[in-house]
């Protein structure tokens, strides 16, 4: 016999009763009405602005500096913000998903779905990605660079500001005023390796255990889950996540609870609710922070046809990888696994993909990734909340 608990899970899943909800409004007033014109529109703004700064040439360059660091402004607090909260966010609706797939005894099979796709996803935009730049390799140049010289240095001696230096002859002396026939630059030989650093060039004894070791399972398992949240480690938290709501799920089957017997999963929803609302006043300034974002970084630029004569060629590769990456993966794919078109539900993701070019972090996305699946009326919430992150 189904408990009610069970029914009231499957009722949850079932994704023709899922509750259809709006997209994020990324705006205010007017703009949210137009989320993805509003968004393009100050994009197009932030290019001009950039191109209007990155042609400015004060005769103090603090100047440029300082509107580009106040004209940024609004852009780093929206990623500021983003990543203040998208991060909770994940740990709480992980915790909530898995506490609910486990109740209907699906987290193994969407476990394994998701691990699945992600793993078909990244190697088929690995794939195309490479065919793209191998189809541009002809095109690109090399850059010729000067050979890394030794350092040097100056030493001071005297009262009146001289310099040790030296002559033809190899006479070491102090002298207030260096002439052409003197040389006042030492070079150093760090001969014991003392002043060297770690990162000052590529290890060349990491071996593959090693990266696999460090770079896999270390970052995997976190030694300190409050440690892996300050350094954003994604990964750890997400996997803690996962354990955690796992062990919360099996303790309330023990005791024969369901969501609302347990006070802390009532608190996990409550804190869930708070940093939506928060995500959605962040959203509300995404226009705003396009221009900002946009303008600041072409702003910078100070020879913009020499930087785009350099990278020209691989912005080309990427945009059409990209291209390529959504016919044949997101329209592709989608069609051939649920048998129906795919630009009605492709529609409802515009909002993150916007958010996405903005920021540049998929990351920090992730919040309007999930309001925008949420909208689409097709995906329940506990696999949306599960697989996104």
């Amino acid at each position: 016999m189904t408990s009610k608990t069970e029914n009231k899970k499957n009722v949850a899943f079932d994704t023709e009763e899922e509750e259809q909800v709006q997209a994020p409004s990324t705006g205010c007033g007017i703009l949210a009405r137009y989320p993805v014109i509003s968004v393009l529109a100050f994009a197009a703004v932030g290019v001009s602005l950039g191109l209007g700064l990155s042609f400015w040439e004060p005769e103090d360059p603090q100047d440029k500096k300082t509107a580009l660091q106040w004209i940024g402004l609004i852009g780093d607090m929206f990623i500021r913000a983003l990543k203040a909260i998208v991060l909770p966010l994940v740990f709480v609706n992980v915790v909530l998903s898995v506490v609910d797939m486990m109740f209907v005894g699906r987290a193994g099979s969407v476990g394994w779905k998701t691990i699945g796709l992600y793993l078909l996803t990244t190697l088929m935009a690995s794939i195309l990605g490479l065919i793209s730049i191998l189809c541009f390799k002809g095109l690109f140049s090399a850059g010729e660079f000067a050979d890394p010289t030794d350092p040097r240095i100056t030493l001071g001696c005297g009262e009146d500001g001289g310099l040790l230096a030296s002559d033809t002859t190899g006479d070491v002396f102090c002298a207030a005023n260096v002439t052409e026939d003197m040389s006042s630059y030492w070079y150093i030989t760090d001969v014991d390796m003392s002043f060297a650093t770690v990162s000052s060039g590529p290890k060349n004894d990491l071996s593959m255990s090693d990266t696999i070791y460090d770079g896999v399972f270390r970052k995997l398992i976190t030694s300190n889950i409050f440690e892996s949240f300050v350094e954003a480690n994604f990964a750890a938290v997400v996997l803690f996540a996962i354990v955690f709501g796992a062990a919360l799920a099996r303790m309330m089957q023990q005791k024969n609870m369901n969501d609302t017997d347990s006070v802390f999963v009532s608190f996990l929803k409550e804190i869930d609710s708070v940093l939506l609302t928060l995500i959605n006043w962040v959203i509300m300034i995404t226009p705003f922070a396009v221009l900002s974002l946009i303008a600041n970084a072409i702003g910078k630029q100070t020879d913009l046809a020499a930087a785009f004569e350099n990278v020209g060629y691989l912005v080309l590769a990427t945009l059409i990888a990209m291209a390529a990456h959504v016919v044949i993966t997101y329209i592709g794919l989608f069609a051939f696994m649920t048998k129906s078109s795919p630009f009605e539900y492709l529609k409802c993701l515009l909002p993150a993909q916007t958010t996405a070019f903005a920021c540049a972090s998929s990351a920090a996305t992730i919040p309007v990734t999930l309001q925008c699946v949420k909208s689409t009326g097709k995906v329940p919430d506990p696999v949306a909340k599960f697989v996104i992150p």
